[in-house]
């Protein structure tokens, strides 16, 4: 009796972990988006942490970017979109940054304190619309760069499903004048 109830615990536990891990890496369902097909350029907008550093006695307040540097890495390695400095020009915005949420925040929101969720999202600079997101518990991660990395493939992997979804509704192109066949002459 004991031991049924004990292996009874033992697998809603692992259930509930399973559940609540997969979770962590959300990514809502695809939807076809125009926009994110024929983009070229991007803007990268990286979170900025701040924090507190002790150097010796002193402790000082200090604001980072440690996802500007391996977001970069990753967009120049993919090589499908070129990085602009100005984000009037841009036909995306590519945001990265941490919150507390597995939900991306509002353009233009403060920023939640959070620190336990990274987030990447993908958002229209004309209407301010979040096109496409992918969050990930940071906890999971080795390091930032490795979380970084995942969600780009994310991307990448959703830009490219994008992109064969548009190849696909693309109607053939027809004939622009019928061409005769020739006729085959069978031999008996």
């Amino acid at each position: 009796m004991r031991a049924r109830r004990s292996v009874l615990l033992a697998s809603a536990l692992l259930a509930m972990v399973y559940g609540v891990t997969f979770a962590q890496n959300s990514t809502p369902p695809p939807k076809f988006n125009r926009a994110v097909v024929q983009a070229k350029t991007v803007y990268l907008v990286a979170g900025h942490v701040k924090y507190y550093k002790t150097k010796g006695f002193k402790t000082r307040l200090v604001e980072d970017s440690p996802f500007e540097e391996p977001s970069q890495k990753e967009l120049q390695k993919w090589g499908r979109f070129q990085v602009l400095q100005d984000p009037k020009g841009a036909d995306l915005l590519v945001r990265v940054y941490e919150t507390g949420t597995m939900h991306p925040l509002p353009v233009g929101a403060a920023v939640s304190t959070g620190t336990a969720v990274l987030i990447l999202d993908v958002v229209n600079p004309r209407s301010n619309e979040i096109l496409w997101y992918a969050a990930k518990n940071s906890g999971l991660s080795w390091s930032t760069n490795t979380a970084v990395a995942g969600l780009f493939k994310r991307l990448q992997e959703y830009v490219e499903g994008q992109e064969s979804a548009a190849r696909l509704a693309a109607p053939a192109t027809a004939p622009s004048a019928l061409q005769p066949v020739a006729a085959k002459s069978e031999q008996h």
